[in-house]
């Protein structure tokens, strides 16, 4: 019995707060009609009382006056979205000096001014390489040769045969080549250090199906293309044909093209990797590479690919992950330090394995510049960075070395103190 008049009493509350919604005077959102005509409503309860007005088709709320219909800010989700503070712009290559190749090469484009040896420069400091303002314009001054019969295949390639050389031959030119699309002007350029190689592919038509131009080349065919070839007979250095592929990708009519830097580095299609604390509240590390996990904090690459594809705990403390968390509090501390306490992390965690001198961690530093100091787990991973720069070296002759405090072929090695660790 109880229970029915509970029911019953929760009932009648229902339907007095329905008809208090339905029926109130109280208004908070009404419509104004700028045609100065009355919106009778003919149909239900809907009176001139009740009638809603409409001003600009844009709902208006009575109480503030304010545009409720408007996207600036005004939105619950827009106002507990994570902002980017200027640490997380760097970190994500959005700002600072360590923007993200393709975000210079953009804005390059964008900006419609001429194209340096500089903003090269800036755009390629990925893979390090540096041009000269004299040596852009020499390379910009490449002697060319064109083909527009590409669909004539025979010929065409007798000619790349003796301009380059065979597709397979020991002898190899460098240069880059574009495509122009006949029809539309849409260009593509390309490098390669073995342009018989490449290109012969291209005539082929056997390089695999993807980006904007090899399907293109299959549908329409190589009749509707010509082909300019400028090859580095004598003018050649070092990453020339990057250069100069860089130099034409920073040009608008370059639409067949999906990417805009030179040798595609990983900051274009791959997501940037960090390095968080257990619970992702601290960020200690991040690279658009993987190799920089290796080199600079001593990480195996089986052990790093390992943590992050199975999300485990790096060393029972650290957590890899490939996804920003705007969240984090940036861990200021420098790639020395960071290399330092994750050797003491590891002689923590490996606390039951036996040490002996030649697997403690040692400090090598280049004694031209003394800011270039790195930390390597063992003398056998000290061994391999000297042959790695070309220089011979033993485990023995390090010993001898560090227990006489002298420089070794231009390095300084040391043994990590217990104190720093």
């Amino acid at each position: 019995m109880c229970i029915f008049f509970l029911y019953l009493i929760s009932q009648i509350s229902l339907k007095l707060i329905v008809n208090k919604c339905y029926f109130g005077t109280n208004k908070l959102y009404e419509f104004k009609n700028n045609s100065g005509k009355d919106n009778n409503y003919t149909e239900g309860n809907y009176g001139n009382d009740n009638k809603p007005e409409k001003e600009n088709n844009s709902w208006k709320d009575k109480k503030s006056g304010k545009d409720n219909n408007t996207k600036k800010n005004s939105s619950f989700e827009n106002d507990n979205k994570p902002k980017l503070d200027n640490r997380w712009k760097e970190i994500l290559g959005r700002a600072g000096p360590n923007k993200h190749a393709h975000v210079l090469a953009i804005e390059q484009i964008n900006s419609g001014e001429t194209v340096t040896a500089r903003k090269i420069n800036e755009i390629l400091a990925y893979c390090n390489i540096k041009i000269t303002e004299q040596e852009l314009k020499s390379l910009i001054n490449t002697i060319s040769f064109t083909l527009t019969n590409l669909n004539k295949k025979s010929i065409t390639k007798e000619i790349l045969n003796n301009k380059l050389g065979l597709p397979n031959s020991k002898k190899r030119i460098p240069g880059i080549y574009i495509f122009t699309h006949i029809n539309t002007g849409r260009k593509y350029v390309g490098s390669s250090s073995q342009l018989a190689f490449r290109l012969n592919g291209y005539i082929n038509l056997s390089h695999r199906e993807n980006g904007l131009l090899i399907p293109l080349l299959k549908k329409e065919g190589l009749k509707n293309f010509s082909l300019e070839v400028f090859p580095f007979y004598d003018n050649y250095i070092k990453g020339s044909e990057i250069a100069l592929e860089q130099y034409y990708l920073l040009h608008p009519s370059f639409t067949l093209n999906t990417i805009r830097v030179a040798n595609n580095p990983s900051g274009s299609t791959s997501k940037s990797l960090f390095m968080y604390n257990r619970d992702m509240s601290i960020l200690y590390f991040s690279s658009t590479q993987q190799i920089n996990f290796i080199r600079k904090l001593n990480i195996h690459h089986t052990t790093f690919s390992k943590h992050l594809v199975n999300r485990t705990f790096y060393l029972g403390k650290y957590l890899f992950s490939r996804e920003p968390v705007l969240t984090a509090k940036v861990k200021d501390m420098s790639d020395l330090d960071l290399a330092l306490l994750l050797e003491k992390d590891r002689v923590a965690y490996n606390k039951n394995k036996p040490l002996n001198n030649l697997s403690r961690p040692v400090i090598l530093t280049d004694i031209n510049n003394l800011e270039s100091t790195i930390v390597l787990p063992s003398l056998g991973k000290c061994v391999e960075y000297y042959r790695i720069k070309g220089l011979s070296a033993s485990q023995v002759t390090l010993v001898k070395h560090i227990n006489l405090g002298k420089p070794y072929k231009g390095y300084l090695c040391q043994y990590v103190k217990k104190n720093t660790m």
